[in-house]
């Protein structure tokens, strides 16, 4: 806009020079603040370039983590599960373990011993002597007794089993139910004679079969509440406790000595998940003096 006098001196007589008016110039608008549109595909390019440099930084290490945190998460769940059985089988009658694969399964099977403790042969340690060969309906024992409160409904008594027959508390030829406790009297569930007296004169108490099944590319499980049978049975066994899953492989061996009465049972179990693998092999050595 051209520069314009101010009214009052366009309305003086005075010419506006010697009236002391002054050309005004129109003063300008102000201009709208913001980022045009060149400089906002500027930032915006700045931006993608930034993110991508850290991505290629950042990805690696974070991946890592990713993959540690998966692999300590598998370690910890098969340590849990093998001590777990570990802790399990310890507490098996001797030479009761079996070990069987079948196809891929392997199953682990034992008799559970929930309490123990050494019986009398002569009168001078109890009012009823244990003699082998001779039925019986009770037997005493010496102290301390057997702690079993209450008393499982499918209990028995087991004398000297060698796990095979007649010493072989699966088939039943030297077990027995157990019907009560009382003082230092031990009370059968019929009348029983066992074939064999206990070099130690030991006697033990033990619940229903426990067995531990583990399938390569499926899951290990503890199945319990099913009834004991000669023959160790992979089929018609009841839903088991899950232990852990993501189970890749696991393999079995059981080797039993004859000589120090111990047995030794070696299991490799093998994690596997979203690429990661984890293999833990650990041996668990079994009392088997009967």
């Amino acid at each position: 806009m051209r520069p314009m006098y101010p009214e009052r001196c366009l309305k003086s007589r005075t010419p506006p020079a010697s009236s002391g008016c002054r050309l005004e110039r129109p003063a300008r608008r102000g201009s709208a603040g913001g980022f045009t549109l060149i400089e906002m595909v500027v930032v915006m390019t700045i931006t993608g370039i930034l993110v991508a440099i850290v991505a290629v930084f950042i990805q690696r290490p974070m991946q890592g983590l990713v993959d540690s945190t998966r692999r300590a998460a598998l370690t910890d769940a098969a340590d849990t599960a093998v001590r777990r059985m570990s802790r399990d089988i310890q507490r098996a009658l001797p030479n009761s373990v079996r070990v069987v694969q079948s196809k891929a399964s392997w199953y682990i099977e034992f008799l559970p011993v929930l309490a123990a403790g050494r019986y009398c042969e002569a009168a001078d340690c109890g009012a009823a002597p244990l003699t082998a060969g001779v039925p019986l309906n009770s037997f005493s024992f010496a102290n301390p007794a057997p702690v079993l409160n209450p008393v499982p409904a499918n209990a028995e008594v087991a004398i000297y089993n060698l796990g095979s027959d007649p010493l072989n508390a699966y088939a039943g030829g030297n077990s027995v139910a157990l019907a009560s406790i009382a003082g230092n009297l031990i009370t059968l569930g019929g009348s029983k004679a066992f074939p064999f007296s206990s070099p130690g004169k030991r006697f033990f108490i033990i619940g229903s079969p426990v067995s531990y099944v583990c399938t390569s590319g499926g899951t290990l499980t503890r199945v319990s509440g099913y009834v004991k049978q000669a023959t160790q049975p992979t089929t018609a066994l009841p839903a088991g406790s899950l232990l852990s899953g993501n189970v890749a492989s696991c393999a079995v061996n059981y080797q039993q000595s004859a000589i120090d009465q111990y047995g030794l049972l070696y299991l490799s179990l093998q994690l596997s998940q979203n690429g990661e693998n984890v293999t833990l092999t650990h041996a668990i050595q079994i009392n088997n003096t009967p």
